[in-house]
């Protein structure tokens, strides 16, 4: 469990943390002084950790690298993701193995890692895995790195209002003192779903990978998304980050096969919830949705016989009903007039093009 604060270290830091929960223009760069209350912490807390030795806040943060990665132009996420995606990443072992969200390397062909930042030298890496289910991804390095790895920390220990940091590759230039704001499920309009999702406030311009890491100084979870809520008439932004635990039990499967063992069937039917329904946003060109005719600006109605009004019923229904290569029967409303769609389901790792595609 994360090593708490002492009541008046706390008292005085969280209405600072806290004071930066909306979105405000100062918070589109790193804020030195935040990093610089970031840094007293994590020094404080870890120093009570570690018996009366000195703590080398410098290796703390080493493991925090920056990543580059190119992605082919013919890939089929170069439109929405673009081909050069820049992030953070995390060594978690001592063979260069480096944990980053899935999306940053999403059919690269091309992956740098930048121990050192945007100066220093660019190690070349191989994409081990992305994990459509958790959305995480992994890398390793070509090179030895000489960086001790970040342990893995509890984040099912997390509780709401717990004090942690955030780290981007910026090191830092890049940290934030945050708190946990809520654990709740996480649905992207993307066909992905995190059951429990962690929000952290504030929100951290460089979220895309950044470190989550406890008071004990662990990793508890990468930065994924934004997500922006209206609380009482106010916009407030947090990051939301996929917690570390759900890592654990597939880390073997990603290492062996390159992904989790769970295949979902996949629709590529973007959807966004509106006026208490859910609305086609967009469709990936060829995917099954598309093939079947469905057009963005349907409303979708029900599917497999069951109404659907979220996106996490929708894909909650979706993966317990089908498979991979069934089809899925879909009810939808088009300028007021009901339809009905058969779709054939698929797996998504074959519609994404790992591969260059056959001339």
């Amino acid at each position: 469990m994360s090593t708490p604060l002492h009541a008046t270290t706390y008292a005085a830091l969280k209405p600072f943390i806290t004071g930066a929960t909306k979105f405000e223009p100062w918070m589109t760069t790193p804020n030195k002084r935040i990093s610089l209350v970031a840094i007293t912490l994590l020094t404080v807390v870890m120093s009570e950790n570690s018996a009366g030795q000195e703590l080398d806040i410098e290796a703390v943060l080493a493991p925090v690298i920056g990543l580059e990665a190119r992605v082919p132009e013919y890939a089929r996420s170069v439109q929405t993701l673009g081909a050069v995606r820049g992030g953070t990443g995390v060594v978690i072992d001592g063979a260069g193995l480096v944990l980053t969200i899935g999306y940053l390397i999403l059919e690269a062909n091309s992956v740098e890692l930048l121990p050192h930042g945007l100066g220093g030298k660019r190690v070349p890496a191989d994409v081990v895995a992305w994990d459509q289910v958790t959305g995480l991804g992994l890398v390793r390095s070509r090179e030895p790195l000489d960086i001790t790895p970040m342990r893995l920390g509890n984040s099912a220990e997390l509780r709401i209002d717990d004090a942690v940091i955030v780290v981007s590759w910026e090191r830092e230039d890049g940290l934030l003192p945050a708190v946990i704001t809520d654990r709740r499920a996480y649905a992207g309009y993307w066909e992905y779903l995190l059951e429990d999702a962690l929000y952290v406030a504030p929100i951290h311009p460089a979220f895309p990978g950044a470190a989550l890491i406890g008071l004990d100084g662990k990793l508890v979870g990468i930065g994924g998304f934004a997500q922006f809520d209206s609380v009482e008439e106010e916009e407030v932004a947090d990051t939301v980050f996929v917690p570390v635990d759900s890592l654990k039990p597939i880390l073997a499967d990603l290492l062996l096969d390159g992904r989790s063992p769970e295949r979902r069937p996949w629709l590529g039917l973007y959807c966004e919830e509106i006026d208490g329904g859910l609305r086609v946003r967009r469709l990936p060109a060829n995917g099954p949705a598309s093939k079947a005719g469905i057009q963005p600006g349907d409303r979708l109605a029900t599917i497999a016989n069951t109404p659907v009004v979220s996106l996490d019923g929708f894909y909650r229904r979706l993966w317990s009903a089908a498979r991979p290569g069934d089809t899925v029967t879909l009810e939808l409303w088009r300028d007021g007039i009901p339809i009905t769609v058969e779709v054939e389901a698929t797996d998504r790792y074959q519609y994404l093009r790992l591969e260059p595609p056959s001339q």
